[in-house]
């Protein structure tokens, strides 16, 4: 396979190269060839000019196309302009899946992708464009999600170079679509594909909580206005120009345990921020900064493994936060690439990659994906060792580095001392809720607990039972066998009780003593007497340490929750006293 590539300022900059790849096409040794062509600019009548002077000098060939906010040409950033560059394929199979109509038909759109792409023999990757953040984007990739485990799908969201101007298109050889998605299928057994995907920015302070979203709109972080996370912590208040003030740090949030950074686009009057990705409630988010050292350190393993790979042509789909970030050196991470392979790509709105640990397909922000390609066997050329050359990087990029490697050290001590805090704090709230002999709650929480399931229960006009457990002579236990025997005795005890309990949903406790206490919601008093006597019977016929064998002796009583007080606890505990006085061993129901 082969990859060329041109850029132009215009439509009428098209004629170039064309001899080159009229003379390369006539060598019919390309079973299919696909353009992609990467536009920063926005007037669709140039952008037809284009697309139609490709179809008509090479009728048959696929033609996708997005809006860019940067476009990638042989390993650099040309200025703003149209880039075109066509991937030849000697014996693979390229195929072209399009949905139109989507916003409202996500899920059909997905499928439809699914379903036409199972039909196509040898399928390795399935490239994803997309015109935007329009639609319902985790519906689709919800349903892309089950294609094939071994299939790779990569791609990108389309948007201009301004980045306070929300304007997305993607098109093809016969015209501009504002509600579409294309599927680009490459098969072929010889065709070998590697896509990953590399970020590098880092967490910065402590973890926030969503507690309201809604898609891509984050309406509160920790029960307040998303937006005071930035007005806050870092003093950003104009909201005019809040998304370049703001997209060098970008929120961190976590799913699956996978980083996805989100930037934001806009900001709602109510402080909602408008995200470029999803987001859903009981995230963490960090707010987080681009570091350049991680950044260049995350491109170099990338390169080692796409020289591993040794791929015959190079897409890259790199956020257009990065080429922001990076200002005047934003070549520095794309031109390594050229070294290894034609490349060519565009900058995005937003990233498309499947997690090939769990198959599912994510949104991404402020991230580089690299995607390499070949047909056949690897090529056996020496490693030449490529990287990043961030020599270039002075002024005030070199200040960066040094104040981004402090940030990162007190940031480090910072959430260190923040994770041994939290260790602490569970701890502390480990030994208010739970009895350390039995590590089942204590009276105080249990009796809270009651109280809450009881609540839910008169709510739900249902039932619940309360359930007493005392030991049979534990006294004589502790006076015969000691009280080291006795604790080890109730700790055994309370294991089996917390092992029934938890099968049936309820709620266990240590009352006091030899006592333990549990409500179980949706039993009635039946079910709970049958229950407790299996308990029974079980803990009869169980071997304890050091002692011959141990019963106990249960009380029970059925609630609907609405008169909730002491004279529950004296019913049950009246029938548990009845139990015993009639000789222990046995349920007694209130």
């Amino acid at each position: 396979m082969k990859q060329l590539a041109v850029s132009f300022n215009s439509a009428d900059g098209v004629e170039f190269q064309h001899d080159n790849l009229i003379k390369e096409l006539s060598k019919g040794i390309y079973r299919k060839a696909i353009f992609h062509v990467f536009s920063g600019i926005e007037d669709t009548a140039e952008i037809l000019k284009v697309t139609s002077k490709l179809k008509e000098d090479f009728p048959g060939t696929i033609i996708v196309g997005t809006l860019s906010a940067g476009e990638i040409c042989d390993g650099h950033i040309p200025p703003k302009g149209i880039s075109a560059s066509v991937l030849l394929f000697e014996n693979a199979g390229v195929d072209l899946i399009k949905c139109v109509n989507v916003k409202g038909n996500e899920k059909a759109s997905g499928e439809k992708i699914v379903k036409e792409a199972s039909k196509i023999k040898d399928v390795k990757a399935v490239e994803i464009l997309l015109p935007g953040t329009e639609f319902d984007t985790q519906i689709i990739l919800d349903e892309l999600s089950k294609l094939g485990d071994d299939i790779a799908v990569f791609g990108g969201y389309s948007g201009g170079h301004n980045l306070e101007e929300s304007k997305h298109f993607i098109f093809d050889g016969d015209g501009i679509d504002y509600d579409a998605i294309y599927a680009i299928v490459y098969s072929g057994k010889d065709l070998h594909i590697n896509v990953d995907k590399s970020a590098g920015w880092e967490k910065l302070g402590m973890p926030f909580k969503i507690t309201k979203a809604d898609g891509n709109r984050l309406v509160e972080i920790d029960n307040n206005p998303a937006v005071e996370v930035y007005e806050k912590y870092l003093k950003i208040t104009d909201r005019d120009s809040f998304a370049e003030e703001t997209f060098e740090f970008p929120l961190a949030a976590w799913q699956d345990n996978e980083e996805l950074l989100r930037h934001t686009i806009t900001v709602e009057d109510d402080g909602t921020l408008v995200l470029a990705g999803y987001v859903s409630e009981g995230m963490d988010v960090y707010l987080s900064y681009g570091n350049p050292d991680s950044v260049i350190n995350m491109v170099n393993n990338r390169l080692i493994a796409m020289e591993e790979f040794s791929p015959e042509a190079i897409l890259l789909y790199s956020c257009s936060v990065r080429k922001a970030f990076w200002e005047d050196f934003a070549e520095i991470e794309i031109k390594p690439f050229e070294d290894i392979a034609p490349v060519s790509g565009f900058y995005t709105w937003g990233e498309v990659m499947r997690n090939q640990d769990n198959n599912k397909l994510y949104e991404y922000n402020i991230t580089m994906l690299s995607i390499g390609m070949r047909e056949g066997d690897k090529k056996k050329n020496e490693s030449r060792g490529h990287k990043v050359d961030d020599s270039v990087l002075s002024g005030q990029s070199s200040l960066l580095k040094r104040l981004t490697k402090l940030v990162a050290a007190t940031t480090g001590e910072l959430q260190k001392a923040y994770s041994e805090q939290k260790e602490i704090n569970e701890k502390l709230r480990r030994m208010a809720d739970y009895d350390a002999l039995t590590d089942i709650y204590n009276r105080r929480k249990i009796e809270e607990m009651v109280v809450r399931r009881l609540n839910e229960t008169a709510a739900n006009n249902s039932v619940a039972s309360l359930i007493m457990v005392d030991v049979d002579h534990f006294k004589y236990i502790n006076d015969a066998y000691g009280h080291r025997t006795g604790d080890t005795v109730l700790h055994e005890l309370a294991s089996i009780l917390k092992q029934e309990v938890k099968g049936c949903g309820g709620n266990l406790g240590r009352w006091g003593g030899e006592e333990f206490f549990f409500v179980i919601p949706g039993m009635d008093k039946n079910a709970a007497y049958d229950f407790a006597e299996s308990l029974r019977k079980k803990v009869e016929n169980a071997k304890f340490t050091d002692i011959d064998g141990l019963t106990i002796s249960l009380g029970v009583l059925e609630t609907d929750g609405k008169d909730q007080g002491q004279e529950d606890y004296t019913k049950v505990d009246n029938a548990l006293y009845e139990a015993k006085a009639k000789g222990r061993n046995m349920t007694v129901v209130a």
